[in-house]
């Protein structure tokens, strides 16, 4: 088990500091500077760390893990993109998609109503976690339950 500890340090660090925290069995994971400067009136202050972080989005259907270091399912999210993959199946139209889910309660992660070009959006989401999809227990028992005599020929 590995144990954290972070401290607001006020004033300078000795070595004396440093010498007593590994001597506790401590150990230096990373350091953090800051300092005070002078914002310009035309823009606001940003650090060189936060313009260097990527604002990427986490792919729907997974969540930040509680340990905060890796993702998970997301059960919800996972729940809708099975039900979108069903009415695929069974060649319903993005606007009936929308409706059935709408009328189901599922939100969007904005916690808006389902539309067609939000069902859209997801769509590349769909073939990228696809095949794994196919693969789970859940599918298996939801496709015995589908109706295909629905499918228009």
């Amino acid at each position: 088990m590995t144990q954290h500890s972070r401290e607001l340090v006020a004033g300078p660090i000795t070595l004396d500091y440093f010498m007593k925290r590994a001597a506790e069995g401590w150990s230096i994971a990373a350091i953090e500077w800051v300092r005070e400067v002078e914002a310009a009136d035309d823009q606001p202050y940003q650090t060189s760390f936060e313009t260097k972080l990527p604002t990427e989005e986490i792919p729907y259907g997974l969540r930040i893990a509680e340990d905060g270091l890796r993702l998970e399912p997301n059960p919800i999210e996972t729940t809708v993109l099975l039900l979108i993959l069903e009415k695929i199946v069974i060649e319903k139209r993005l606007t009936q998609i929308a409706a059935d889910l709408n009328q189901r309660g599922y939100r969007t992660r904005k916690g808006t109503q389902w539309s067609p070009s939000t069902i859209f959006d997801l769509l590349p989401r769909l073939i990228e976690v696809g095949p794994k999809l196919l693969t789970s227990a859940e599918w298996r028992d939801r496709r015995s339950h589908i109706d295909f005599t629905q499918l228009q020929v």
